[in-house]
């Protein structure tokens, strides 16, 4: 090749290389200008399609402070929580007992109370009584040693006739039950009972022993046909004030002091210290004023001529006698402690057609 063609061939490849050299600065310069022409609306038109009024405008985000702070942890190396010691035996009820208690009676006993304070019922305690008290709960005097059973039930005595079924029926529980009872010290593989063993059957009962009630009957002029019997009867024929039906209370005090209404216990303690005012809870008759054997002590019945009869027991005092025609809130004599009582108290009672029915359900 000649030197002509050379330098002709090497000229050419200078121009192409300095056309592509202008042709890139240009597609640069305007790719930049492109840039610079569009930012501002692209960013415009995003604030839009999430505000479409134009109404706000893009945060400064550079501006923006935040300010946050952690809570603090306090390690506490002592917890208020829970505290359990190991213990590889189990605990049982420590009240649970196997074995009765003798409770001597004191000033102040109730039957209601005892229940309350060994955990057994009323119907219990009668049960396990029934020498002494007889199935009445106002039966109780001080120093009586009474049998507090260990649970709720009954003790029976084991007769060369008895079975464990037949026992078992007649107090209306399972031979389980007399079993399983840890007191009874039973040989399950061979429950063998020799006769005169005392058993208790826990969960058993038995019908106490209904208490005889006085009959009150006035005849068609109002006269007193039939009473109370004792020291303190009123002669038949007396009477003839009406009561109203609606009861107030005997006493200031409006609290129990002792046995409740329920099981061997006709009416309610009230507290009404000793001494204190009695009344009248309705308008009536006395139909008995004095001593009453039983238990009762100084006792006063009035009739209310409307099939209600209310009776006060334990008085010290008697302000009211036979035949009496008293209104409602009258007073009739003074709380005391007379009778079977373990401390002054007014044992009261309401009869509707010489039966108890329950004072609360009939005071204020």
């Amino acid at each position: 090749m000649s030197d002509q063609s050379q330098e002709k061939n090497q000229g050419n490849r200078e121009i192409v290389v300095t056309v592509v050299t202008w042709v890139l600065a240009i597609m640069l310069s305007l790719g930049l200008l492109t840039t610079l022409f569009w930012q501002p609306r692209i960013a415009k038109s995003m604030v839009l399609y999430k505000d479409p009024a134009g109404l706000v405008e893009a945060p400064d985000y550079a501006a923006v402070k935040v300010e946050a702070s952690l809570p603090q942890f306090v390690l506490e190396m002592q917890s208020e929580g829970l505290k359990r010691d190991q213990n590889l035996y189990t605990e049982g009820d420590q009240n649970f007992r196997t074995e009765p208690i003798n409770h001597v009676v004191v000033s102040g006993d109730s039957i209601w109370a005892l229940s309350n304070t060994y955990g057994v019922t009323i119907e219990s305690i009668l049960y396990a009584n029934y020498d002494i008290l007889q199935d009445k709960s106002d039966n109780l005097v001080i120093g009586q040693t009474l049998v507090i059973p260990p649970v709720d039930g009954i003790y029976h005595t084991w007769r060369s006739r008895d079975s464990l079924s037949s026992v078992a029926s007649r107090y209306g529980v399972t031979e389980q039950d007399i079993l399983l009872f840890i007191g009874n010290n039973l040989d399950l593989s061979n429950p063998e009972i020799a006769p005169g063993t005392q058993v208790m059957v826990p969960g058993g009962a038995r019908e106490l022993v209904p208490i005889s009630y006085a009959s009150i009957v006035r005849d068609a002029d109002g006269r007193l046909v039939s009473g109370w019997d004792g020291p303190g009867a009123c002669a038949l024929g007396s009477g003839g004030m009406y009561g109203n039906g609606f009861f107030i209370w005997p006493s200031a005090v409006h609290y129990l002091t002792g046995n409740d209404y329920g099981p061997g216990h006709n009416g309610i303690d009230i507290g009404a210290g000793m001494g204190s005012a009695l009344f009248a809870a309705d308008s009536g008759t006395v139909v008995y004023a004095g001593w009453m054997n039983g238990g009762y002590g100084n006792f006063v019945v009035i009739d209310h001529g409307n099939g209600y009869s209310t009776l006060y027991e334990h008085l010290e005092t008697l302000s009211v006698s036979c035949g009496e025609a008293v209104f409602q809130g009258s007073v009739i004599g003074t709380a005391g402690t007379t009778g079977n009582s373990t401390g002054p108290h007014l044992h009261f009672e309401i009869r509707y057609a010489n039966s108890p029915v329950n004072p609360w359900d009939y005071l204020p």
